[in-house]
């Protein structure tokens, strides 16, 4: 319930962003980009959250690859 409240928190016509994140850090999608750039609706932060509570509901099926994936994506934001 709390990954599902945060994907449609508000604004939550940006839910997409963070269904399409997903499919990045799980290996159903090789990258984190959209249509229109949308992929920046979210936030960073917000994101991070959204993992971490992928993560707490034992929704990333390759721990390694997901954790791979974020990691890269913070550090393309300057966060090591």
């Amino acid at each position: 319930m709390p990954l599902s409240r945060h994907i449609f928190g508000a604004p939550a016509r940006f839910y997409k962003t963070g269904v399409v994140f997903m499919a990045y850090p799980t290996g159903l999608q090789g990258h984190f980009i959209m249509i229109g750039g949308q992929q920046s609706a979210r936030s960073l932060v917000h994101l991070a959250e959204l993992f971490r509570l992928a993560d707490s509901a034992g929704l990333l099926g390759d721990p390694e690859l997901a954790h791979r994936r974020m990691r890269g994506m913070l550090a393309l934001h300057g966060i090591t």
